[in-house]
């Protein structure tokens, strides 16, 4: 059964978590676009092989972090933008947003075709 895109995030942190690589890039469409604030790159990370080198940092990042997350505005099941607010905890504790523009996948569902991160 396809994945609808609030699922889809639910999937992008659980694979982060298990340090999938491959099953992570899977979730992006191939000319996915990430804006992220570490890098100085004008126009975000575009396809998969630029986003490639982030995940493998965001799964380096991750370990040992508890993490909290609240869809900001529930859509309906076939929206194609939500945004969610993610709490991260190591002792202090950092919340970002997370926002992800998704493509309807041919072959049913969403792929990822955005993923805006800011830290508020």
């Amino acid at each position: 059964m396809p994945l609808t895109g609030e699922e889809v995030i639910q999937q992008y942190f659980r694979r982060i978590d298990s340090r999938d690589l491959s099953s992570i890039l899977d979730l992006f469409d191939y000319d996915a676009v990430v804006y992220e604030p570490f890098s100085n790159i004008k126009g975000g990370l575009k396809g998969r092989s630029s986003i490639e080198p982030f995940l493998k940092v965001a799964m380096m990042a991750s370990n040992g972090l508890k993490r909290t997350i609240k869809i900001e505005k529930p859509g309906r099941p076939n929206a194609n933008r939500v945004a969610a607010l993610i709490t991260f905890q190591k002792g202090d504790k950092l919340k970002g947003r997370f926002t992800f523009e998704f493509e309807d996948d041919p072959a049913g569902g969403k792929k990822i075709k955005s993923l805006h991160i800011e830290f508020l």
